[in-house]
């Protein structure tokens, strides 16, 4: 198992504005990039993904089992699966459980 402070040297968290149909819901939105690389990274470890929402990695698998979190799977054999996240499917997910304050009471 990784350390988490460890991913804290290869994955680095923006907040972006939002742009195209994201645009619509105001603020920014989470942009994962792998550092010493120029590009954003497309799918994402457990670890990276558990980073980036401050849970435990049981918690994505929770939402993973749960259908509420995408995954591809990497199997390269008849050993164990090695599942990644997209980050398109972390913004959705992320998007869907973005909530607004409520209204303060006159």
């Amino acid at each position: 198992m990784r350390d988490p402070a460890a991913l804290t040297e290869l994955v680095d968290l923006r907040l972006e504005p939002a742009e195209g149909p994201a645009a619509a819901s105001p603020g920014a939105h989470p942009t994962l990039i792998l550092k010493d690389s120029p590009m954003p990274a497309h799918l994402l470890s457990i670890p990276a993904v558990a980073a980036a929402l401050d849970v435990d990695r049981r918690t994505v698998y929770r939402f993973i089992a749960a259908g509420e979190l995408p995954v591809v799977d990497l199997r390269t054999g008849a050993g164990r699966s090695r599942v990644r996240v997209p980050v398109a499917g972390l913004e959705e997910f992320i998007t869907s459980r973005s909530v607004t304050a409520p209204q303060p009471r006159r």
